[in-house]
């Protein structure tokens, strides 16, 4: 699996992956945003499982579901559908993130390992996530020194856990993709 990494604040979410150029290649991270400048989907692991993942994030948002309502749609059609990780072998971790329409910032991670999990930031509340455990202590740690306050130190962050990971995690891509989803005003 490759990386992915959150930050989420009221006023903005700030995504770092690192596939590079590339947005669909084997066990890379591939991203998608599902509504212009206001909500993405991340994958990282298995191909097939993202690519279903993909396409029912795109037709669920196309009827109007919300973003949780389509995390817990994916989330249940991995479950009942064998895929989960302990019949397939297969990991597969997705993030779905961006604001309601009430302007409500939030992230929801779909998992074929374990249950579906979101997150509200509060007013002046920062929630971060990476998938893995060691890169999640990784970013906790880079947000101390580099601090969470604004797009700029969460990306310092984040883009640090991305070359820390490199060192520990095979085939990861040192070269960061970035994307930011600021809370319309």
């Amino acid at each position: 699996m490759s990386l992915v990494s959150i930050v989420a604040r009221e006023d903005f979410i700030s995504v770092v992956t690192d596939f590079g150029n590339q947005q669909m290649m084997g066990d890379y991270v591939r991203f998608k945003e599902i509504i212009p400048d206001t909500a993405f989907i991340a994958f990282a692991g298995d191909e097939e499982y993202a690519c279903m993942a993909m396409t029912a994030a795109d037709t669920l948002v196309k009827q109007g579901f919300t973003l949780k309502e389509i995390a817990e749609s994916i989330q249940s059609s991995i479950i009942n559908k064998g895929f989960n990780f302990y019949e397939s072998g297969r990991g597969f971790e997705a993030v779905i993130a961006g604001y309601s329409l009430e302007g409500e910032a939030q992230y929801h991670i779909v998992s074929n390992s374990k249950p579906l999990e979101s997150y509200y930031p509060g007013t002046g509340e920062s929630l971060y996530y990476a998938n893995g455990a060691e890169p999640m202590l990784v970013l906790e740690r880079s947000l101390k020194m580099h601090g969470m306050g604004t797009v700029d130190q969460a990306q310092a962050a984040q883009i640090h856990l991305l070359k820390e990971a490199a060192k520990f995690i095979p085939n990861i891509n040192t070269q960061p993709t970035t994307h930011v989803l600021k809370k319309a005003h």
